[in-house]
């Protein structure tokens, strides 16, 4: 199984420290003798930003690593960049189910910004464990795996636990979602009125939380192909129906921004973002009356 995002980041960060002690030089010592803050070989080292090439030579350079060491580094960096990993390779993993979210929700706690679109789901954040359980038990990817009870237990523990950064002052999560999220039927009637609920009250409620939707009446200014979040901008996840693609490459991150950005111009929040979501609930009360 390939490394998960986090675990590539460790093991560079850790090679980067590794390289760095054997210089006998301290944080404080190896970044004057690049030229940088102390703050900046500090996040370097602990995997909380992600070097670019640049870095990576000015850091083997500083170290007087020879030519094999160095080509190691650039060797992880690579397959740290783009990585790709199952949902059905990590849930079928013993016990995996729940560390793969607890690896996820270490990524959140690591992160000062998290930026997250998805087109036709209301986003793990802000779902509710009766939303987020019947989605759990749906077929997730080819070919069309599905969890188990005890398996969906841990996940669904592992994601409401995750959801406490939105009372973190100190983190900002952006959520975007189109306005067909409100409707689509990936879960009982009763189940979305729940969740629709608790958009209600999070929506403009949170100062750490910024929830916008797109709505159906506007031009979209992107073809948004598929969901997607941001850490720090510095790392994207991209959702895939085969999996998950994760990619640190700048350029890469910097598409999704920009993507994120055209659609944050025309989404609505705050009171018009209530509306939306309180028609979606008169909508889905009188189709539970009519039934």
């Amino acid at each position: 199984m390939p490394d998960t995002p986090l675990r590539s980041r460790r093991n560079l960060a850790a090679s980067l420290r590794t390289m760095r002690a054997g210089t006998g030089l301290s944080g404080n010592q190896f970044a004057a003798r690049l030229g940088w803050l102390q703050s900046r070989v500090s996040k370097l080292e602990t995997g909380k930003q992600f070097p670019t090439e640049n870095d990576i030579r000015a850091w083997g350079e500083a170290a007087s690593a020879p030519p094999d060491a160095l080509r190691d580094l650039l060797g992880q960096l690579e397959r740290a960049r783009v990585e790709y990993a199952t949902h059905g390779e990590n849930y079928r993993t013993a016990g995996n189910a729940a560390a793969n979210q607890a690896r996820y929700r270490e990524l959140y706690e690591s992160s000062a910004q998290i930026t997250k679109f998805l087109p036709l789901m209301i986003p793990s954040e802000i779902q509710t464990a009766e939303y987020a359980r019947e989605l759990l038990r749906l077929p997730s990817g080819p070919p069309l795996w599905e969890a188990t009870e005890d398996e969906i237990d841990a996940m669904l523990t592992a994601r409401m636990q995750r959801q406490q950064i939105l009372y973190d002052p100190g983190r900002q999560t952006k959520l975007l979602i189109l306005e067909a999220a409100l409707r689509v039927r990936l879960v009982s009637p009763e189940a979305m009125t729940g969740q629709l609920d608790r958009m209600l009250a999070l929506a403009g409620g949170l100062p750490s939380l910024e929830l916008g939707i797109v709505p159906s009446t506007v031009r979209l200014p992107v073809y948004p192909h598929s969901g997607f979040a941001i850490f720090d901008d510095s790392m994207v996840i991209v959702e895939l129906i085969g999996g998950e693609h994760q990619d640190n490459d700048p350029a890469a991150v910097a598409r999704y921004v920009r993507c994120f950005g055209l659609l944050h111009e025309v989404a609505v929040y705050g009171h018009e973002a209530r509306h939306l979501i309180r028609r979606a609930l008169d909508e889905l009360g009188g189709e539970i009356s009519a039934n």
